[in-house]
């Protein structure tokens, strides 16, 4: 069998590595002059920035996250230590569970609202809005799920498909009603640990998975061409089986696609991502990440990764990353994350601050999704071409979904 690899970010990756395991070699094609997609980490005079945004390591499988621990070496374990910045003041992530800190008052009113969601009668619910509704109630919906959620989409979450729901875990009703009066809970329980690498960031799971395999890096893919079996790519390389996990928005600059499928395609949608390194002299709050909601402060979360491992920064200093996601391409944000982080409370000493953009970076589940992709999908599958992975099959997935679906999908092939 000889199989090539469109992509080498960590969906690439993680394919060449579970058929490296079954003894199968794969090429690998990454238009970049690195590996692993936003699982990005720069250095710069002592500080390691993440700068594809804040990533963990976390799985519900033991097994899994043994095998994915194994292969980043080196690692530190932690509780979460996460927050919403809500009302000016912080409350332990997530919102129903830690919604305990509130007043007496406002826990009335949720509790009182939850209750009687709980006792309607509903439809069925159609869109992500009618889910948060459906779940949670007006309550907790408009003071936190709704704005936050319309900040990180920039979209009407009427037009986000149910099939998002997947993503968020529906909390046990014993939970909300215990934090609605004042009992402390824990709620994700699957990410209460997370682990992180020793040293390098996020950027050496990506590292150690390239060292046994084919990564040609730098090589854009122009063309694809088919020949009986096989599939030419550039003029040059041919192989019996394709994975495409490069962004399908793009399939279209090197493969000709029937007009049907070049419409589904315009139908994905997805947004970009601006994440902003802030190098800080001195010590941050003992946080890892905060999730903000306040849709006049221009980030949706704040990670203080220096907190994730010490070797982030120079000792005595920490390492920042604020995370700003659009639609459009954006003015430079560092003055503004820095105002941003003063309303939350936080004037920190900068000593420089860098910004990195990403144009792929969340795909977004809208109400065209299921039909576009089942079509896309289809088009592409009968040409031998598998799409795979969060922007070549159009779907979005944790690391360790993407480890395990990596190794699903070798299985189905071999």
């Amino acid at each position: 069998m000889n199989v090539s690899v469109i992509g080498g970010g960590l969906a690439g990756l993680s394919v060449g590595y579970h058929l490296k395991k079954k003894g199968i070699n794969s090429t690998i094609f990454e238009a970049q002059d690195y590996a692993g997609g936003l699982l990005r980490s720069v250095k710069i005079d002592g500080w390691t920035f993440d700068s594809g945004g804040s990533h963990i390591i976390f799985s519900k499988s033991k097994d899994i996250l043994n095998e994915i621990l194994a292969v980043i070496g080196d690692f530190i374990e932690h509780r979460r230590r996460t927050y919403i910045f809500y009302k000016k003041r912080y409350i332990e992530y997530p919102f129903e569970n830690g919604m305990y800190s509130l007043d007496r008052n406002e826990r009335y009113e949720i509790l009182k609202d939850f209750v009687r969601n709980l006792m309607m009668k509903k439809d069925d619910p159609k869109n992500l809005l009618d889910w948060f509704y459906y779940s949670f109630g007006e309550a907790i919906t408009e003071k936190y799920l709704r704005p936050y959620n319309e900040k990180i989409w920039k979209r009407d979450l009427r037009k986000i498909s149910i099939d998002w729901v997947g993503r968020i875990p529906k909390p046990p009703i014993d939970d909300i009603l215990r934090s609605s009066i004042g009992i402390k809970t824990e709620g994700y329980k699957h990410q209460l640990k997370f682990y992180y690498p020793l040293k390098g960031g996020i950027e050496t799971f990506a590292r150690n998975l390239v060292k046994d395999l084919n990564v040609k890096l730098s090589f854009p893919v122009r063309s694809l061409k088919f020949e009986d079996i096989n599939i030419i790519i550039n003029n040059k390389y041919t192989c019996d089986k394709l994975i495409y996990t490069a962004p399908l928005k793009e399939i279209g600059n090197y493969i000709k696609l029937d007009r049907e499928i070049k419409d589904e395609i315009k139908k994905l949608d997805y947004n970009s991502l601006t994440v902003v390194g802030l190098a800080i002299r001195g010590r941050v709050p003992n946080f890892h990440w905060i999730y903000v909601p306040d849709p006049d402060i221009v980030f949706h979360r704040i990670a203080f990764i220096s907190n994730y491992s010490p070797y982030m920064a120079p000792d005595g200093c920490s390492t920042v990353i604020a995370e700003i996601s659009h639609k459009n391409k954006i003015k430079k944000v560092e003055d503004e994350v820095i105002s941003g982080l003063k309303r939350l409370g936080f004037d920190f000493n900068v000593e420089f601050s860098k910004s990195w953009t990403w144009k792929y970076a969340y795909v977004i589940l809208n109400n065209e999704y299921n039909k576009a992709m089942e079509k896309i999908r289809n088009y592409l599958m009968e040409r031998e071409i598998i799409p795979f992975g969060r922007f070549g099959n159009w779907e979005y997935l944790n690391m360790d979904q993407v480890w395990v679906a990596a190794k699903e999908l070798v299985s189905a092939i071999t």
